[in-house]
């Protein structure tokens, strides 16, 4: 499985509630920061993915580093955003 079907497999998992948010928020940085090869993924993938990476890079489970702070994301952003990239990915993949 190369780096961009491992995203792709995340996603679909996350979105499906087979993984926790610390799980997913892990994993996903493990992949696209540290070992994507980025040229898998198209233009449009990649700015998705660039955006999602700066929430999960700032998501917190922590109530009080979300409380009145502007630097930290919450699960609902995370599902949101995730939820989000991936059926953009997959409406623009059924064209």
């Amino acid at each position: 499985m190369d780096d961009r079907e491992q995203l792709m497999y995340l996603l679909e998992h996350y979105y499906k509630g087979d993984y926790d948010t610390n799980t997913f928020t892990d994993e996903f940085y493990r992949i696209y920061d540290l070992e994507m090869d980025y040229s898998l993924l198209s233009e449009m993938e990649h700015e998705l993915m660039r955006k999602l990476s700066i929430i999960v890079g700032r998501y917190s489970p922590y109530e009080e580093d979300l409380k009145g702070s502007n630097l930290y994301f919450s699960e609902d952003d995370v599902k949101n955003e995730a939820a989000n990239v991936y059926l953009k990915i997959l409406n623009d993949r059924g064209k």
